[in-house]
């Protein structure tokens, strides 16, 4: 799984923070305002987006449980070291 994190306008990486004829800037700010597909909220500026159709991945990760990051508490058992 992918994940995309539009940069915040203004710092490295992000867009201008005012109007500009930046083609990059452009393309950042059209995915920031792009709609979550899940909740219908703009994806927005340094936040968390993954999937097709894009999605915030807080909302990927309520929608389908799998994508959670592993906790001492889901580990599997794969992952434990065997007891002499």
């Amino acid at each position: 799984m992918s994940i995309l994190i539009v940069p915040t306008p203004g710092t490295p990486d992000g867009p201008c923070r005012g109007s500009c004829d930046h083609r990059k800037c452009h393309l950042l700010r059209e995915i920031a305002h792009e709609r979550c597909a899940h909740c219908g909220g703009h994806l927005g500026f340094g936040t968390k987006i993954t999937g097709d159709p894009s999605m915030h991945l807080r909302c990927a990760q309520a929608h389908d449980p799998i994508h959670e990051p592993l906790t001492g508490a889901h580990r599997s058992a794969e992952h434990h070291d065997p007891k002499p």
